[in-house]
């Protein structure tokens, strides 16, 4: 039986092997997709003789953290495969660039593997059970073809006296399969056959080109333990995107077998380009090449290079996954963000072939720093007092689980570093053991319990968000409801690699305060996309820092109409008053602007003064007590249920005088109605005597009169809010004093 474990059901699509395709084999393979299909097997079954294992080398990061102790000699068994002599088994992946066989166990790429897999089965329903089908298909005769190929080549002898100076010139031969240099004047280096890693290939040109500057530069086409990789083209484009003094230099790519045996090949491309020529291997087509082709210039280089179009590394999940390593290497330029893991994944860009290329066409040198100065958040809450906010800080938390590649580092760059935020905290790494599920509970409690304001949330965060279609499937879309149904106050900002409008606007939708895009390659086509997506990053870091407020609005709120909703099932508060507040905070809330650039707040402060209001009409009772003296009558009023008066206040400066309020209108004066209620609520202040000559500026615009009062702004917002809560606390607490 086969057994073939690949936790990915999205790549095995992108394959075409869709569940229909592998039912049709079911009866010679199984599917291990996840730990608990593992766990339904017994390794007895698994490790039975005559048994063939594909595994995909990094299986073992879908296993829950707490299980990988157990699961791990399992793991180690396999990618090592001496302890299992009677079993098969292929290792597959996106970081193997080349095929081999050794022993029992095979290494082969992703892409061939899948490419490969149907022509595999069907021998082995045949009971033909060989590994090359695995490796290279219906053309495994091509390693034969090529081999001969060479060894008849190879015999070959360089004949004459050879003219041309090939002194200054490089020569690379294959170890094994190669063939001697045309003079010994030249510098002869060695392919080796087990190095061809895109590290090992970038090891090479380093150590052999940045020093020593070449007339011309000549490589095998066929080199490494298996001949059709081509790894000659995959070396070339490594020459072209290597930064070193014979970058430009001509490259001859002597090969055994013409232009058509290479077509097919991924890395073809480089043959279109200027300054590189496949040749005959033969020794006097190689004499003869010699300055055929000439150097490129500068700029040539990236114009050539863009003319070569790359696949994406299959040891990558999805384009998900490479912007992530792209966006970091390019804002930790920017942004001047320094780290191990940062240096970890500009390594990679530096030696992997696609970043490579990538960082060919464009080059970082593009990316302006920004100055210090620039990443400087903004917070409208600075100049009100904590008092009056509710807020003791600013807490941030952000959630990536690939935070720990670098963005951590860059996030903790300019939030704590620059800014001087110390309530910044991340979840990163841990989240790949855990389930959807319990990722979600997991973030949504972390952020009950830290009284968290801000949360900065990737938008895919498990496995299974890469296989959806459904945006309400989505592990992030799932956390941001649940905060905004806790509390639509807290801020979040989604950080994605897709920029899809669909995918906006439901997160927009579901209440999402920012979207900052993770700059895919596509993107770097615009130099000025990385500063322009920090900026985008700043400025919404600086509206969610500055609306932190509004999570303290909705939460008092929240407490303060659940205990309304108490005191009327209890008959002490008043059904409609409850009603009333409620919909006047919903009001009040939902009227706040969004972007601290919107000067607008005059509908939430005049909703809250409304609960002001709706309080006091509450407690002073409106049916003013009259009595006639010398033929005018006289109003009185009274607080609601009690004997006690309403006292009259210097309406200018709100001094309180001994007497009763007594007035010839049957309608109470706004002020010495709104004086009456703070002094008796005990809410008053210096500042809700300027609240009440704002409101009334507002409510009654005269140009002579109130020429002086100040637009309304935040910190008049959050007086007014904080005051109507103020006075509905104490109304509550009033009425269960006297109940």
């Amino acid at each position: 039986m086969i057994y073939l474990f690949d936790d990915k059901e999205s790549r095995q699509q992108s394959y075409g092997w869709t569940n229909n395709k592998f039912e049709l084999w079911s009866d010679v393979i199984v599917r291990i997709k996840d730990y608990s299909d593992y766990l339904s097997l017994e390794e007895k079954d698994i490790f039975g003789e005559k048994n063939i294992i594909i595994y995909h080398e990094s299986f073992s990061t879908c296993i829950p953290y707490e299980e990988r102790g157990n699961y791990q000699p399992f793991h180690n068994a396999l990618i090592d495969g001496s302890e299992l002599p009677g079993i098969n088994i292929a290792i597959f992946s996106g970081s193997i660039a080349s095929r081999a066989i050794n022993n029992n166990v095979a290494h082969v790429p992703v892409t061939d593997m899948y490419a490969n897999l149907e022509c595999f089965l069907e021998h082995y329903r045949e009971k033909e059970i060989d590994f090359k089908y695995l490796l290279w298909g219906k053309e495994y005769k091509i390693e034969q073809t090529l081999l001969d190929s060479i060894e008849n080549i190879s015999n070959e002898i360089y004949e004459g006296e050879i003219q041309s100076d090939w002194s200054n010139v490089f020569f690379a031969s294959a170890q094994k399969y190669g063939i001697e240099a045309p003079s010994g004047n030249c510098v002869q280096e060695k392919l080796w056959l087990s190095k061809v890693s895109d590290s090992d290939l970038d090891n090479y040109i380093r150590e052999w080109f940045c020093e020593s500057e070449y007339e011309a530069l000549y490589i095998p086409l066929c080199f490494g333990k298996v001949l059709s990789d081509y790894n000659g083209l995959r070396l070339a484009i490594h020459i072209r995107c290597t930064k070193s003094v014979n970058q430009n230099k001509p490259i001859y790519i002597y090969s055994p077998v013409p232009t058509s045996f290479l077509v097919r090949s991924k890395y073809f491309d480089i043959l279109k380009t200027k300054g590189v020529k496949l040749i005959h291997m033969r020794p006097q087509k190689i004499i003869d090449s010699l300055g055929s082709i000439q150097s490129l210039t500068e700029n040539e280089i990236k114009f050539e290079m863009e003319q070569i179009h790359l696949p994406v590394p299959q040891n990558y999940e999805d384009s998900h996954s490479v912007a992530n390593e792209w966006a970091i290497y390019r804002w930790a330029v920017a942004t001047n963000s320094e780290d191990s893991a940062i240096d970890k994944t500009a390594n990679t860009i530096k030696s992997n072939l696609y970043f490579k290329h990538l960082t060919t066409i464009y080059p970082p040198s593009e990316i302006k720093s920004i100055k210090e100065d620039r990443l400087i958040l903004k917070d409208q809450l600075s100049g009100i007092s904590p008092t009056l906010t509710g807020q003791k800080g600013i807490k941030i938390l952000y959630v990536d689980d690939e935070a720990d590649k670098g963005w951590y580092e860059i996030m903790a760059n300019i939030i704590h570093d620059v800014n001087d935020i110390s309530g910044f905290d991340y979840l990163g790494e841990d989240l790949k053991a855990l389930s959807q599920k319990e990722i979600i509970e997991q973030i949504v409690e972390r952020v009950k319990e830290d009284s968290v304001n801000i949360v900065l949330l990737d938008f895919r965060l498990h496995k299974k968000d890469h296989d959806t279609q459904d945006i309400e499937g989505i592990t992030s879309v799932q956390i941001l409801k649940k905060i905004k149904e806790f509390n639509p106050g807290i801020q979040v900002i989604i950080f994605s690699a897709t920029n899809k409008v669909w995918n906006l606007l439901a997160l927009q939708k579901y209440g999402a305060d920012g979207f900052i895009i993770k700059e895919g390659p596509e993107n770097s086509k615009d130099p000025s996309f990385t500063i322009q997506t920090i900026d985008n990053f700043i400025n919404a870091m600086s509206i969610c820092i500055s609306n932190r407020y509004k999570k303290s609005l909705y939460q008092i709120a929240s407490v303060l109409n659940y205990n309304l909703e108490k005191g009327v099932k209890s008959h002490k508060i008043d059904k409609d008053f409850q009603k009333s507040i409620k919909l006047f905070y919903r009001m009040a809330y939902s009227s706040l602007p969004q972007s601290i650039d919107d000067p607008c707040f005059d509908h939430s402060f005049m909703n809250y003064f409304r609960i002001i209001e709706a309080t006091a009409n509450e407690i002073i009772d409106d049916e003013p007590e009259a009595k006639e003296k010398n033929g005018t009558k006289r109003y009185s009023f009274k607080f609601r249920g009690t004997d006690e008066y309403l006292k009259d206040y210097n309406e200018d400066e709100f001094s309180e005088t001994s007497k009763k309020l007594s007035i010839t209108s049957k309608r109470l004066n706004f002020k010495q109605k709104f004086y009456n209620l703070f002094k008796r609520l005990g809410v008053y202040s210096s500042t809700t005597f300027n609240m009440i000559e704002k409101r009334n500026a507002l409510t009654h615009p005269n140009s002579k009169v109130n020429y002086k009062v100040e637009p309304i702004n935040l910190e008049d917002v959050i007086l007014a809010a904080s005051i109507s809560f103020q006075c509905v606390k104490k109304m509550i607490e009033n009425k269960e004093i006297e109940g």
